[in-house]
């Protein structure tokens, strides 16, 4: 009986044109039948949200419903898959992770286990592959598995057959298509050298219980941008279950987008190079948790007891939240000075408290001390790496020097880490505005307004100085409509 109260997971080709119209008629965008998966992966997401069974009874919502368009739309502009997305994620395995894992392993154990969880059609798990072959772990005897899993069956056949339209190779180096694809008409074939490392197998993360076989024992677990389609509590689990079924050492990838801020202190966050990874601590959980973030009250026993220290007195929290409120207040009414006092108090109590060190960045950014600044926001990024305001004004301070590149790719790394920062987006805007991209100026523009509407109490909030956030929506409306005036579509 529940298992007739269960979606079919699988989309017909008469139900992807259905879809695809309608798509098309209210939004102008055309999915090509190359993007029937992808639509799949978004319409279940949806679906298995609102509790539906059928895909016509999404369909009915849809129409009722122009939230529940928007809310397809932005997972239809995100949710693709193809070889090497997002790149910088396979630079980072082959130029840090692997000489990590390899290093760290017996000299009896040869093997080296990846798993790529929600893998589609098979796209992800053949990169990694790739990524494996390219670092030359066989020729030094060591023994690459990638394991791909999926809910879809449809998906995972294809990613079996590995064959695929020849244009979903573009923007791939000609030497790496020449030496892993086999031509096969306007199609190609994966060839050998990765297939014979890749195996898939079906697998539902929330739904059914890991098989023993891959509850333990990984060296990486590949999960983008698929836990974003999960209510809260099924993240946390199958994140859980990921911490439980690496090695320690181990790292997960998330999506560019995700994190895992709020939902798991099990893991270490890493940057490496343009990227943020998260690890599994060699003697089994994170040395500590996150540090709080602005707009978050911390979690019971979430400062972290460091080795042999007594976990500190609920006076002391209460009092340290008390003098972040009073900060708050004070940029408001424009008293950096004095936010610089409390800060002090502040890191008397706790010498680690990133949250501190945050303040003291803004106070002193807002005070013209660039130098002191940046050190601060050093110091908190050193105990947590994912602290989107410390990002924000690092891309601040570089913006009213004069960096506009290092602005652009600090803002565009708070936005990694939170993508509802909306004065992350909007500075983007008006970078991108000042050169006469008007394209993606209007796009960022765009982002700040559907992360007002999403988020309006966020931590970006400290940085309005006392100013509405619907006068900032208001801003942001105008400086769009500019974009599209200039672009001929206003």
């Amino acid at each position: 009986m529940a298992e007739a109260n269960r979606l079919n997971k699988d989309l017909t080709l008469e139900e992807f044109r259905g879809f695809r119209d309608y798509v098309l008629k209210h939004s102008g965008i055309f999915l090509e039948d190359t993007k029937m998966d992808s639509l799949r992966i978004s319409l279940v997401a949806r679906a298995t949200r609102l509790n539906l069974v059928s895909f016509a009874d999404y369909m009915s919502i849809l129409r009722a419903d122009d939230k529940e368009f928007n809310e397809l739309l932005n997972l239809i502009t995100i949710n693709e898959t193809s070889f090497f997305r997002f790149p910088q994620q396979f630079d980072a395995l082959r130029n840090r992770v692997l000489p990590e894992i390899l290093e760290s392993k017996l000299s009896t154990n040869r093997n080296v286990r990846i798993w790529s969880a929600g893998c589609s059609t098979g796209e992800e798990p053949y990169s990694i592959a790739m990524t494996l072959a390219e670092s030359g772990l066989e020729g030094l005897g060591w023994r690459p598995h990638v394991l791909g899993t999926d809910v879809s069956t449809k998906a995972l056949a294809k990613a079996r057959e590995g064959v695929y339209q020849r244009k979903g190779l573009s923007g791939m180096p000609e030497e790496i298509v020449e030496r892993y694809f086999e031509a096969d008409g306007e199609r190609v074939r994966m060839g050998p050298a990765a297939r014979r490392m890749v195996d898939f197998q079906y697998h539902n993360l929330i739904k059914e219980p890991y098989p023993i076989e891959m509850m333990a024992g990984w060296d990486v677990i590949f999960c983008r941008n698929v836990t974003i389609y999960f209510k809260l509590e099924s993240t946390r689990r199958v994140v859980h279950n990921f911490f439980e079924s690496l090695n320690d050492g181990g790292y997960l990838f998330v999506g560019h987008s995700e994190t895992l801020t709020s939902i798991s202190d099990e893991f270490e966050p890493v940057e490496a190079g343009e990227v943020f990874l998260y690890r599994k601590p060699r003697h089994g959980r994170a040395f500590s948790a996150p540090a709080p973030r602005l707009d978050a009250q911390p979690a019971h026993g979430q400062r972290a007891k460091a080795a042999g220290r007594q976990q500190e007195p609920p006076k002391k929290h209460q009092r340290a939240d008390d003098l972040a409120a009073e900060a708050a207040e004070l940029f408001v009414e424009r008293h950096p000075e004095k936010v610089l006092a409390l800060v002090d108090e502040m890191l008397t109590m706790e010498p680690h408290d990133a949250q501190a060190h945050v303040l003291a960045a803004h106070a002193y950014a807002d005070l013209g001390n660039y130098d002191a600044a940046l050190a601060a926001c050093t110091r908190a990024l050193a105990i947590d790496p994912l602290l989107p305001v410390a990002r924000y004004i690092l891309g601040l301070i570089q913006q009213r020097q004069g960096d506009v590149v290092g602005a652009v790719s600090e803002f565009k790394r708070t936005i990694y880490i939170d993508p509802d920062f909306a004065l992350a987006h909007l500075n983007l805007g008006t970078i991108y505005k000042s050169q006469g991209d008007w394209e993606a100026a209007a796009r960022e523009y765009e982002n700040t307004i559907r992360a007002l509407y999403k988020n309006p109490t966020g931590s970006w909030r400290e940085f309005l100085g006392g100013f509405q956030a619907d006068l900032l929506l208001k801003t942001c409306e105008r400086s769009l409509l500019e974009c599209r005036k200039a672009m001929g579509i206003a």
